[in-house]
Formats: C-alpha cells, structure tokens, sequence
C-alpha cells in the first residue's frame, strides 16, 4: 500500500475515531458529575450487602441446581448424537453436521455451566472466616462445595463422552481428553480446512476478548473511584488481557518467521 493512500485511508477513518472519542469522553465526564451530584458512591455498603446475601444464601442453591439440570439437559443430547452416529452411513452430511452440532452445544453448555460454577463457589467463599460463625451459614456453604464438587466430574465425563463420538466420526484423531497434550495432539490430527476454521474461531475469540477485556477495565477503574471496589478486580481483568494479547502477538511473531514452513 502506498503512502498516499495509507494517508487517505487514515484521513477517511480519523473523523469518526474523533467523534467516537468525544462522545466517550462527554459520556464519562457526564457519568462522573453525577455520580459526584448524587453520592452514588454511598451505594457501595449496598452493594457490599446484596453481595454478601447473595453468596450466603443464593449461590449455593445456583451451584445445586448447575449440577441437577445440567445433565438433565445435556444427557438427552449426548443420547440424541450418540443414536444419530450409530445409524450413520459414514458418507451422509446431514447426518454428521446434526451429530457435530449436538456435540457443540454439550461442549459449549457444559464449559459454560464449569465456569460459571467458579463464579458461584468465589461468592460462597466471599464472606471469608466468617462464616463459620453460624451453623446455618456453613451448612450452606457445604452444600455449595458439594454441589461444585459434583459439577467439575459431571463436565469432564460429558465432554469426554461427546469428544469420543468425534472420535468415532474421525478415526484419525485418537487423543484422549484426560491427556495433558490433548488440545497440541487434537490439533496435529485435524487438516488443513479444520485448522483454518479453528484459527477463524481462534481469531474471532481473541477480538471478543479483546473487546470485552477493554470495556470492563473502563467500567471497573469507574466502579473503584464509585463504589470503592479497590484495584483488584481491574487488575484481573487487564492481567487477563496483557496475557491474551501478548500470546496473540508472540504466536504471530512465531508463525511469521516459519513463514512457509507452517503446517
């Protein structure tokens, strides 16, 4: 590309990254006066207790019903793929995209529930020591370690189920989920289209952090001044995103000096 038109691009492109760049700043300004004109950050001892209740009370009983409905939801489906692949003929399209997109969604609903249930366990554990003050209070939060507990095995053993039907599908791949190197070793037996559709997911993924990573860290630096957060929350996340963008940029700098030698 040539200077000229890098220049005329940048022309093009500038007026709106202004006008963007204003009204977030009109945005903030406007949020920060009456955050101030309001005391709004009296609501932070509000928050604190609806966080407290919340992790006392109700996550628990989120965690139970994580590992009560999960299955209930996700074994039909494991069923479903796994009649589906007993009377396929090998060749039938149809029949191995309804397969894949039942194993998607168990694989994608599961990891879901997982990750979720991590949030849920870190309320339970938000009221610290103090717990273990009322009998009450602990029973709960047993209750919610037994129910996390029981969600970690139920997602390994519905992702392992649902990996083996690809596996059925594609005798070429033979690593085992419980592998240390499953993701290198799934990735060596895929071709050529099914790693250019895992870097198009890849990339899309990496944007989406991105994104997301950037927005939270302005809303979290807001809440810190707001609602007295403290820094912790906001160095998570952009501890999540320096992370994320450098193994993005050390891959690429990797892969552009094999150059023809990726495969």
């Amino acid at each position: 590309m040539e200077n000229n038109a890098i220049k005329e691009a940048n022309r093009k492109a500038m007026p709106k990254f202004i006008l963007l760049t204003i009204i977030c700043v009109i945005i903030g300004g406007a949020g920060g006066y009456l955050s101030a004109r309001f005391s709004l950050n009296t609501l932070s001892g509000t928050l604190r207790s609806t966080g407290s209740f919340f992790g006392t009370y109700i996550a628990p009983w989120f965690l139970i019903g994580i590992a009560v409905i999960m299955p209930v939801i996700l074994v039909p489906c494991y069923q479903k793929a796994n009649k589906l692949l007993e009377g396929w003929d090998g060749e039938t399209e149809e029949v191995s995209d309804a397969i894949e997109s039942q194993v998607t969604f168990i694989i994608w609903l599961s990891n879901a529930a997982l990750i979720l249930s991590y949030f849920l366990i870190a309320a339970c554990y938000s009221k610290g020591f103090a717990t273990f003050e009322s009998s009450s209070k602990t029973n709960l939060l047993f209750i919610g370690i037994a129910a996390f507990v029981g969600i970690i095995p139920e997602t390994i053993i519905l992702q392992q189920k649902s990996v083996d039907i690809v596996k059925k599908m594609n005798p070429e791949k033979t690593a085992s989920i419980y592998d240390m190197k499953f993701q290198k070793k799934w990735m060596d037996s895929c071709d050529e289209a099914e790693k250019l559709m895992i870097g198009k997911c890849a990339f899309k993924a990496y944007r989406s952090t991105e994104m997301t990573c950037g927005t939270l860290a302005i809303i979290l630096a807001c809440c810190a001044l707001v609602f007295d957060i403290g820094f912790l929350p906001s160095f998570c996340v952009c501890l999540i995103w320096i992370i994320n963008h450098t193994s993005y940029c050390r891959e690429a700098s990797r892969l552009a000096k094999m150059g023809n030698k990726i495969s």
